[in-house]
């Protein structure tokens, strides 16, 4: 009898765009690519982030965009599809760090900031 599933497994790096709102800094994913290397997430997130749009849901709230905000992230890991439209992103190593990108005024940049560190 075969073990097999219809579960399938890459790995690499994963880049998403993800809305915060207030305090609450991951409320939604934007937009998320899955790279072969960090080169090229980082490229990606440098590239997408300035031209990412809010979601228009985002616009209709009371408040429109008032504390809303974009950010992005990578990480190692492996991206494991369940099924027919089914994935999920799984850090690996289980430690792996998130490197983290904000947009301050138009630019893309990118944690711990130059100006931040001692």
């Amino acid at each position: 009898m075969s073990t097999a599933t219809n579960t399938e497994v890459r790995t690499g790096f994963g880049a998403a765009i993800l809305l915060g709102i207030g305090d609450d800094d991951n409320i939604a994913c934007v937009a998320e690519h899955d790279a072969a290397t960090k080169d090229e997430a980082r490229r990606w997130i440098e590239q997408t982030l300035p031209t990412t749009a809010m979601p228009d849901w985002v616009h209709q709230r009371p408040h429109g965009t008032a504390g809303a905000f974009l950010f992005a992230v990578y990480t190692e890991g492996i991206r494991v599809h369940d099924g027919p439209g089914e994935s999920r992103w799984e850090n690996y190593p289980d430690d792996a760090p998130e490197h983290t990108a904000d947009l301050i005024d138009g630019a893309v940049r990118w944690w711990p900031r130059e100006d931040t560190q001692r």
